[in-house]
């Protein structure tokens, strides 16, 4: 009776230390483990907060240099335009996943619309500047660059939002360590527990000897299923000693090179494969990298394999130590590219032939430029002719000249100078499309009340009434963009002539993608919408030049002005109620854009 009272109270007191080791240690551990994944993450979040930070700033500096280095006189290179570029592929996407990982903190996302704000500065003045390096002004290129450096500066900025996240991480740190106090008391109590019960682990050694035998066995297990992934892999893959003679070799290896992995145990490398490995370079390398414990990556090879096919190959190695020697070994695999390098070869061929297309296009602009010479010089030459004999006939006929002979005179002499007009109108249409750009910010409100002031002195005080809303700064050329506002004001100026109380409205709106959209309505003669397709095309009119003058080629100057700057240009109205001509901007982060007033 004793005995199993006995008994029973050791089974309480084994059981108690049981819970006290197992289960206080799990929830300890469990407590620590919690906490030790919340300070990783806190860390992790730290880090990939920096580093987007740090990446925002490294793709503006990158971009910047490359900039730097185009205006010191680097040569045209595709890898300086697309670090140039680069930011604006890169910073929006890490400026939103930098909101995404603060969202929780209202102060650091306003520390990151302010960054966004710097960056898109220095993009919109490093956009100015690669187009004033491609307009040949590298000074001007230069101040872009400086304004960029001294009006959006980065650094300050960066060392504020990285300062608050280590400053979070350091509480966060701070309040960690105090909960790994805690459970160090804990775990030690739960130490003292486990000392209390290594009696047992002689009673359990058997037990636990068994259980390692079928860890081994599991183990081994596990090595044959490894040897079974290697030999599935389709990726040539060996083994080698460090003297270059095969230990192992999966089936994809022996399948490209004829290699008999039951055979051919301990063969040198190059003689496998007839051949395909007698490359000496590669051998050299091969030797280093089990000599000097040096890695070989993407050491491309032209082999012809067993099949006869010449196959462009990849090969990596690095040495690896064996378990059961102590011998380096050196593990190769294998990667075919012949289909890649098919693709580059293609894509080269395919460069040439685009450079000869360019070097035709050239050729074709040499000859445009020719003709316009020759349209310039060659025709004003007879029309000089026609008009001065016509003044001439005129000045020898004198009183004799009857109203009929005056009239032929006078379609002669106007005729002359209609088609003098209509040359230079064509020319200057010919050098809108040839012209460079040269972009800055433009004022558009400033165009449109210069084009007003200019347009009203022609009105002869004719009562007009204007309303025109505020309007944005733009990135354009300022002389091409004065130029349609001219067209645009003046057209409206001219079709509504015919009213007493004629009515002007300039329109901003923005469309879904966020470009500028200008509009210039009128109460004026309008159109019928049938023939709308012909009113930006050269010397296409609507109405009869006995009604409202004109050359038929303003329209069509500003739809080339507008493509140019990347917008696109369209027009609705209706015959007898007014007309509205639309033309859309690009919308452009503009230092210092504001919306002017009316």
């Amino acid at each position: 009776m004793i005995e199993r009272i006995g008994l029973r109270w050791r089974l309480v007191g084994l059981l108690a230390a049981v819970l006290v080791i197992v289960a206080l240690p799990y929830i300890v551990t469990r407590s620590a483990a919690e906490d030790a994944l919340d300070s990783r993450d806190w860390v992790t979040h730290t880090s990939e907060v920096k580093a987007s930070v740090y990446r925002v700033a490294a793709s503006l500096r990158s971009s910047e240099a490359a900039v730097y280095a185009r205006i010191a006189g680097a040569s045209d290179d595709p890898d300086l335009d697309q670090r140039a570029h680069a930011p604006r592929q890169v910073v929006p996407g890490l400026v939103a996943s930098l909101r995404e990982m603060t969202r929780d903190n209202p102060e650091q996302i306003a520390r990151i619309g302010a960054l966004e704000s710097i960056a898109s500065g220095r993009m919109a003045l490093t956009d100015q500047a690669l187009q004033r390096l491609k307009a040949g002004d590298k000074n001007g290129a230069f101040a872009s660059m400086e304004d960029a450096r001294q009006l959006f500066p980065v650094r300050e900025q960066i060392k504020e939002i990285v300062d608050e996240e280590t400053r979070l991480l350091d509480t966060r740190r701070a309040r960690a360590s105090s909960l790994a106090t805690n459970n160090r008391l804990v775990l030690l109590v739960s130490a003292l527990a486990q000392i209390a019960l290594l009696g047992i682990v002689v009673v359990v050694s058997e037990r636990q000897i068994a259980i390692r035998l079928r860890a081994e066995s599991r183990v081994a297990d596990a090595v044959q299923r490894s040897q079974l992934i290697v030999q599935a892999v389709r990726e040539p893959i060996a083994m080698l000693d460090k003297n270059l003679r095969t230990l192992l070799a999966n089936a994809a290896f022996a399948e490209l090179y004829g290699f008999d992995q039951e055979r051919d145990q301990r063969v040198p490398l190059d003689q496998i494969g007839d051949g395909a490995w007698k490359d000496s370079a590669l051998l050299q390398r091969l030797v280093d990298v089990v000599a000097r414990d040096r890695e070989l990556w993407d050491y491309e090879l032209t082999q012809r394999t067993m099949d006869g096919v010449d196959r462009f190959v990849v090969i990596n190695a690095r040495r690896i130590e064996q378990p059961d020697s102590d011998d380096p070994a050196l593990l190769l695999t294998v990667s075919d590219i012949t289909a890649r390098a098919l693709v580059e070869q293609k894509v080269n061929e395919l460069n040439r032939q685009l450079e000869g297309k360019v070097e035709q296009i050239s050729d074709v602009n040499r000859e445009l430029e020719a003709f316009s010479y020759s349209v310039s010089h060659d025709l004003r030459a007879p029309l000089r002719h026609i008009s001065g004999f016509a003044g001439k006939l005129e000045s020898q006929l004198g009183d004799k000249a009857d109203d009929r002979v005056r009239h032929y005179i006078d379609v002669i002499s106007s005729s002359s100078r209609r088609m003098a007009q209509l040359i230079d109108d064509l020319l200057v249409f010919s050098r809108l499309g040839r012209g460079a750009l040269r972009l800055q910010p433009v004022d558009m409100q400033s165009l449109v009340e210069e084009a007003r002031a200019l347009v009203e002195s022609d009105t002869g005080g004719r009562h007009i009434e204007w309303k025109v809303s505020p309007l944005p700064i733009v990135i354009g050329d300022e002389n091409m963009l004065r130029t349609v506002w001219q067209n645009l004001l003046g057209n409206a100026v001219k079709y509504t002539s015919s009213r007493d109380r004629a009515l002007i409205e300039v329109e901003l709106a923005r469309t879904p993608a966020g470009d500028y959209e200008f509009s210039v309505r009128d109460n004026g003669a309008g159109f019928d919408m049938q023939y709308a397709g012909k009113l930006f095309g050269v010397f296409q009119r609507l109405h009869r030049a006995s009604e409202f003058p004109g050359n038929g080629i303003g329209l069509a100057n500003v739809r080339r002005i507008i493509a140019r700057h990347g917008g696109r240009t369209w027009a609705e109205g209706e015959t007898g109620v007014g007309a509205t001509f639309h033309f859309s901007l690009p919308a452009s982060d503009v230092p210092g854009a504001r919306l002017g007033d009316s």
